[in-house]
């Protein structure tokens, strides 16, 4: 089985994906409380600079129009003192608007985040998976249909009885002792494939009238022999996105810890181990909720700090490190669609061999649990939504 499958799975026994799409779902809520929380908060601070902006708006109105006016030379120098003293006040509240719009965008990025390194923790996407693919790989081993095992052996049998005379049985039998136990599930395709098509052949050609009931057995093997390992063609064409996917996974994990390390060590100075134990490990959402705002509180303060120190370039970094929290969650989004993309390719699967005589029953069985894989999935990461909440994660005035 694939590796990057096989760890999906390893990674189930140890987080049942029930309880990881209820832990999702407790981090969107948490996600959506805090946000909730700073918009409400801007919204008022947003409503009250409104308020003075439009006092403010009307006193340099009233002043210009004195200004213009008045005939008194230490008059008018007092009124554009006081207009310039105005000007200024103005431009401090616009600027806690500008910083309390930073503070929720700033804060939405490394709540995002956070969030993202619980969902890749490690994209623990299939609940049913392991009986999904356990299905999956009995339906590609011809071993576990009934009756296969006990004929293998009379075709063995006659495999080292004229392995002697033909030299494509022999090479046939040094293939079976190499692979050791069919059993345990190794592929009919490929070169042993082709070598076995041609051994049962002769098998079965090698068979006169008295042997009627195994020839007519062997030639029943034979096509379930071949509709399997076409099947197990067909599945591994599928199997191959899996190291394309988890090979995306790997370098998604990476780059998100690269953006940990910037935005919540170096820029907020806060401590990983402490981070990771009060929110990305934290079980109790109103813990969560609060620690995330207590460190929006900190954003903030690192914001007016630079501020004060970089002027005009104040925004910058704050900015790009957005973006690239942005382009992650997207990144993110769209691997996930992908997941979902080839999980719909094994519905073509099934549905091409549902009506094969020799794996419709198997078939059938892998279907229901496909269902269940995929609903899982879904419920726990809706690959749309995800994208379009990317796309919306900041606010622009």
């Amino acid at each position: 089985m694939n590796k990057y499958i096989f760890s999906f799975l390893i990674i189930l026994i140890f987080y049942p994906c029930t309880s990881f799409s209820q832990e999702n779902n407790e981090s969107k809520s948490v996600t959506d409380l805090v946000l909730y929380q700073l918009n409400k908060e801007r919204a008022l601070l947003r409503e009250n600079v409104d308020s003075k902006i439009k006092l403010m708006d009307a006193k340099i109105t009233n002043l210009d129009e004195s200004i213009r006016t008045t005939s008194s030379s230490s008059e008018k120098v007092d009124k554009l003192l006081e207009r310039v003293q105005i000007l200024e006040e103005r431009q401090l509240e616009l600027d806690k608007n500008v910083i309390s719009v930073y503070k929720y965008n700033y804060s939405s990025a490394v709540l995002n985040l956070a969030s993202m390194e619980r969902e890749i923790k490690p994209l623990n996407l299939f609940n049913s998976s392991r009986d999904f693919y356990t299905t999956l790989d009995k339906v590609s081993n011809p071993m576990n249909y009934e009756g296969y095992a006990a004929w293998f052996k009379e075709f063995e049998k006659y495999i080292e009885e004229n392995k002697k005379d033909e030299a494509r049985l022999d090479a046939l039998s040094h293939i079976i002792h190499v692979t050791g136990n069919l059993a345990e599930g190794t592929p009919f395709t490929g070169m042993f494939a082709g070598s076995l098509f041609d051994g049962i052949g002769s098998f079965i050609n090698s068979l006169g009238r008295r042997d009627r009931d195994l020839q007519e057995k062997s030639i029943k093997m034979f096509k379930l022999t071949t509709s399997v390992s076409q099947f197990t063609h067909d599945k591994d064409l599928i199997e191959t996105e899996w190291n394309s996917i988890g090979k995306s996974l790997d370098e998604l994990k990476e780059l998100q810890e690269k953006s940990m390390n910037e935005n919540i060590v170096n820029i907020l100075g806060i401590n990983k181990n402490e981070f990771r134990k009060r929110f990305t490990d934290e079980t109790d959402a109103k813990k969560r909720t609060q620690y995330i705002l207590d460190i929006s509180k900190i954003a903030e303060d690192k914001i007016v700090e630079a501020r004060n120190m970089n002027g005009e370039n104040w925004k910058q970094e704050f900015f790009n490190q957005m973006v690239t929290v942005q382009n992650l969650k997207i990144r993110f989004g769209t691997l996930t669609f992908r997941i979902l993309e080839n999980l719909d390719k094994y519905k073509v699967l099934i549905k091409k061999y549902k009506q094969d005589e020799y794996l419709k029953d198997k078939v059938d069985q892998l279907d229901l649990k496909l269902s269940l894989v995929r609903n899982s999935f879904e419920s726990t990461f809706n690959p749309q939504d995800y994208i379009k909440a990317s796309n919306e994660m900041y606010i622009v005035e």
